[in-house]
């Protein structure tokens, strides 16, 4: 989708989380079921290695706290910045801790109505009286989660970000958005791996075509509300290059298109 059908982006640089619905429930307060995603430089990020962090370029990198665990350091020397989009990872000091609840990325593409989990350390909010969307008016600070929808991609360029990016509307009461506090958290697929599948990474929020209520419910085609996050299929090479483990694994790819190539080839041979 062309970015022109922006009217509001916002990019909560000092973070963006997912949406509490309804706050005090297991399922949004103090989730522990995504004990890898940690807070830094008052946002969020993901472990998705043993010491190794991703997070939002625009959060950045910093001491990063696993609650109930501990706050680790930056390793010196080892930030990896994207030259150009909003990905940063770093690795982190984990002295005698021996962190093995970590993420793992996944880089197949998001297709179109597939559910995810938002997590991060974002504010929060309830419905509001009129019953049209959320009011927020919780702060951040407490790592939660919440459900989404992906309905698409967009590249976006704007002032201060730029990504290739999958979205998730706002469309009723029940539905994850993010908040400040969120960025650098991830998106995460609800399909039972015993290892969570992190296919995003908390980006942005803003109004496509002509809508302009920032968290309002919304079941146009092409006018509402949305949050974003970094596709992570689109960064595949650079995130390997820099020493992150994906899945499928690259070299895994090319085996199966050249088997698959000779298995045809040896078809029309007999045939």
């Amino acid at each position: 989708m062309d970015m022109r059908c922006f009217i509001g982006l916002i990019v909560l640089g000092w973070a963006t989380s997912s949406l509490a619905v309804a706050p005090g429930l297991p399922t949004d307060t103090n989730t522990s079921d995504f004990g890898f995603v940690g807070q830094l430089n008052g946002a969020s990020g993901v472990l998705v290695g043993s010491d190794l962090v991703l997070t939002a370029r625009h959060v950045g990198a910093g001491a990063f706290t696993l609650p109930g665990i501990g706050t680790f350091s930056v390793v010196a020397g080892s930030v990896k910045n994207h030259p150009t989009d909003d990905l940063t990872l770093f690795r982190i000091n984990t002295g005698a801790t021996t962190l093995t609840n970590y993420a793992q990325i996944n880089v197949n593409k998001v297709a179109a109505s597939t559910a995810i989990t938002m997590v991060g350390f974002g504010g929060s909010g309830v419905l509001n009286g009129a019953g049209t969307g959320y009011d927020i008016t919780i702060a951040s600070g407490t790592r939660r989660k919440a459900t989404g929808i992906v309905e698409g991609d967009v590249f976006v360029d704007e002032p201060g970000l730029r990504l290739s990016s999958i979205y998730a509307p706002l469309r009723t009461n029940g539905q994850g958005a993010l908040v400040g506090g969120d960025s650098g958290g991830g998106w995460f697929l609800q399909d039972g791996s015993a290892r969570p599948q992190l296919v995003g990474i908390n980006s942005w929020i803003g109004t496509f075509g002509t809508f302009s209520s920032f968290f309002a419910f919304s079941n146009h085609p092409t006018n509402f509300f949305a949050s974003g996050a970094a596709d992570l299929s689109a960064y595949n090479g650079w995130l390997v290059q820099n020493g992150a483990s994906v899945v499928p694994e690259p070299g895994t790819l090319t085996v199966l298109a050249l088997g698959s190539l000779l298995a045809l080839r040896r078809r029309r041979q007999t045939s």
